[in-house]
């Protein structure tokens, strides 16, 4: 079916050119052995049974596995979701705003594995006359589950402290407005502090003041572009709010060392 892929191992850990833009809800669970990865500048530890949840818009710059690794997952489209009529109250539930990955029971990864085997027996059976309609049922129910159970693990997640909360709102506001704005004042008056301040909390919290996290968001998402999508310089250009593509093409050569063209060009030694 063109709404859904189902992920063996070999797809998990060859299929996606990195730095990938996710463009579908993407699910991986881990069955065995570890996985790390780092999305959005986040790094992440995954050791079995564990899930992690790939949301769209967000860019996985990699992902590392150990020699026993295995796992399987889920591509499902908006379309998709949206066809299978859920609460609106249970979709926001599902709308999560960043990546997410949890530590599975086994009562949840047995869940998930029953449902992935049923779903790849039925989308086998291309003459089924009810396969769309089983596949949307079997859907229906996994996502029940699978909204109960983040919901509940929102709730056991850690506090954190002031200075970390602000950090993780500026973050959130940089992934939000990244593309139209470029300028620490903006975030800064969102958040009402200065921008020194917020420049200042940043580098003692992450390592990096508010200008680099937000060219690294627009490096990032245009490295991405230019890997895993046919865009042209100018489209991506354009994407990013700047005046021209020229630029476009200083700001990202200030930032990553080399034009995007020659970027790209780089990427296809590696075919």
């Amino acid at each position: 079916m063109n709404n859904i892929e189902l992920l063996d191992r070999e797809a998990i850990t060859t299929k996606m050119r990195f730095p990938y833009r996710v463009s579908d809800v993407t699910q991986v669970v881990v069955t065995k052995g570890e996985a790390s990865c780092i999305v959005d500048f986040y790094s992440y530890s995954l050791k079995s049974p564990s899930m992690a949840l790939f949301l769209p818009g967000q860019v996985i710059e990699s992902i590392e596995v150990s020699p026993d690794f295995d796992g399987v997952g889920m591509v499902v489209t908006p379309e998709f979701t949206d066809s299978l009529n859920l609460p609106v109250s249970f979709k926001e539930k599902l709308s999560l705003h960043a990546t997410h990955f949890y530590s599975l029971t086994e009562e949840m990864l047995s869940a998930f594995i029953s449902c992935y085997e049923q779903l790849a027996s039925i989308i086998k059976q291309e003459n089924h006359p009810y396969r769309e309609e089983i596949i949307k049922h079997l859907f229906s129910a996994y996502y029940y589950g699978l909204g109960y159970y983040v919901h509940n693990a929102q709730r056991q997640q850690s506090v954190m402290t002031f200075r970390q909360e602000l950090c993780e709102k500026f973050i959130s506001l940089v992934s939000e407005n990244f593309k139209s704005h470029r300028d620490i004042s903006f975030y800064a008056g969102k958040l009402c502090v200065t921008n020194k301040y917020l420049s200042s909390l940043l580098k003692q919290e992450t390592g990096m003041t508010a200008l680099e996290w937000i060219e690294k968001y627009v490096v990032l998402y245009a490295k991405s572009c230019l890997t895993s999508t046919s865009m042209t310089v100018q489209e991506i250009s354009d994407e990013l709010d700047f005046p021209s593509q020229s630029v476009f093409g200083k700001y990202f050569k200030r930032v990553e060392g080399e034009s995007p063209k020659s970027y790209r060009r780089s990427l296809d030694t590696f075919k």
